[in-house]
């Protein structure tokens, strides 16, 4: 019962291989390698290929309801990064929660590669990011990924000594994640409301600093226009108090 082919591999084996080769990120060569030489089981890396086919198919049903879940999750965070299929460079673009993924290869990071990926435009929800151009064209509400905030305030700082907001801003941000790890850790649903008026006093306050010492060009790259984060349509910039993001 159940036998179609003269050798054929049983679901422990196909697991192993889907593991190793989409999770372990080993080459399907490689794979078919530990296999002859940990198992004495000689499967070609075609039939590895197969075996992933196979998985992704059966797998189609939960990873649409991911994807739903992502469109309707509250917040979601939003990124891509260079890869490399079959020879060429790609990007995989991602949506996130804290429990949830969703990959995206495309051979493009402009503004097509998010439309094809088909989750940014219904999404309702606050959409973090690293001020990609590509994401804020969607009409959801956008926060900037503290993150790539630290990095680039790092660099002014360590550039620019005669500007001392950049520390501040730092020391700031990260008592914001402590807070808010101290918060989750008591099981509160938010920050007090006095803590939450006090961490945007400081920001308010350090990012006039900012402007003061040194005013944001009207249009372009500069790193204090992406850290105060002029608002747009329905986008809005603010500090957040869900931790460093």
């Amino acid at each position: 019962m159940g036998i179609e082919a003269p050798v054929q591999y049983g679901p422990g084996v196909s697991a192993f291989a889907v593991y190793m080769t989409q999770y372990q990120l080993l080459p399907y060569q490689r794979t078919a390698e530990v296999l002859n030489e940990l198992a004495g089981l000689g499967i070609s890396p075609g039939t590895l290929q197969r075996t992933v086919r196979v998985a992704a198919t059966r797998l189609e049903a939960p990873v649409n309801a991911i994807r739903g879940a992502l469109v309707a999750a509250p917040v979601a965070h939003a990124d891509e990064t260079g890869l490399c299929v079959n020879g060429n460079l790609y990007w995989l673009h991602v949506l996130s929660t804290d429990r949830l993924t969703a990959y995206f290869p495309h051979p493009k990071r402009d503004a097509e590669a998010p439309d094809a990926f088909s989750l940014l435009a219904p999404f309702a929800g606050v959409l973090v990011h690293d001020h990609w151009s590509a994401c804020q064209r969607y009409s959801c509400w956008h926060a900037f990924c503290n993150a790539h905030h630290l990095r680039e305030l790092t660099a002014i700082a360590e550039r620019s000594p005669s500007q001392p907001w950049a520390a501040d801003m730092i020391a700031l941000l990260c008592q914001a994640n402590a807070l808010v790890s101290e918060a989750q850790a008591q099981d509160l649903k938010a920050l007090p409301t006095g803590d939450v008026e006090r961490l945007r006093t400081r920001y308010d306050t350090i990012l006039s600093k900012a402007e003061a010492g040194k005013p944001p060009p009207p249009r372009g790259h500069d790193s204090l226009v992406r850290i105060v984060g002029w608002n747009t349509s329905r986008s809005t910039t603010r500090l957040s108090v869900t931790g460093v993001t």
